[in-house]
């Protein structure tokens, strides 16, 4: 049976998509934001401290990109749903994130399609009212 909340850890170096992503996603009744991190080995920190369900991921930061952190929080934690963010439609990070063990990656310019994007991976938790985006 799946939590009533599904717990969120946001992953990216920029602040104010940080709070963009926490803003958009607070309001829906099924997440919980339950930490950030600014970088990748930063984010590997915050999984072992938040035991997060998802982790929504930037692939470009510093120390450590949002690849890297995948594969490694795959190796430790293989039941948490990783979920890339990218600001461009980029094959080598999308194919990247995917062969880490993402579920899914999600552009930053369709950021408002990220709720439809989580309830796509937990399919069991999907509403029948919601919009589910087109690629």
């Amino acid at each position: 049976m799946p939590p009533d909340k599904y717990r969120v850890l946001l992953v990216d170096d920029y602040v104010p998509v940080r709070i963009t992503l926490r803003s958009m996603l607070t309001g829906y009744p099924d997440l919980q934001i339950v930490g950030e991190a600014c970088d990748g080995k930063q984010a590997i920190e915050q999984v072992a401290a938040c035991q997060p369900d998802i982790i929504l991921m930037d692939y470009h930061m510093p120390v450590m990109n949002g690849i890297e952190a995948a594969r490694l929080i795959k190796k430790s934690w293989e039941t948490t749903v990783i979920i890339g963010l990218c600001t461009v439609p980029d094959t080598f990070v999308t194919d990247g994130f995917l062969n880490a063990g993402a579920l899914a990656v999600v552009h930053k310019e369709r950021i408002e399609h990220l709720h439809s994007a989580i309830q796509r991976v937990f399919p069991q938790r999907a509403s029948s009212d919601c919009l589910i985006a087109q690629h």
